[in-house]
């Protein structure tokens, strides 16, 4: 589940915001002034977000050195490279 809390109520209950985000695998979005600074998610999040943002650009530089073509035919391989990566 997707809590928003303050900075204040975020550190105030840390001990809490850290238990519900690993046992419960809720997500947390922290704000100052009613503005989004930060998000704490579960680090099997975190870590498959990195993981798929790291084959993404690995994909796309492959596709740069390999690819020679007009625009349509460059969109369309890195469209497919991004489905690649989001599998």
């Amino acid at each position: 589940m997707l809590k928003t809390v303050s900075a204040i109520k975020a550190r105030q209950n840390l001990g809490q915001v850290m238990n519900e985000v690993v046992l419960k695998s809720d997500e947390y979005i922290i704000e100052r002034a009613g503005k989004p600074l930060v998000a704490i998610i579960p680090i099997e999040k975190y870590l498959s977000m990195k993981q798929e943002r790291e084959e993404f650009f690995r994909l796309y530089e492959a596709l740069q050195g390999s690819v020679s073509g007009d625009a349509g035919t460059i969109d369309e391989d890195l469209a497919e490279a991004l489905e690649a990566a989001r599998q």
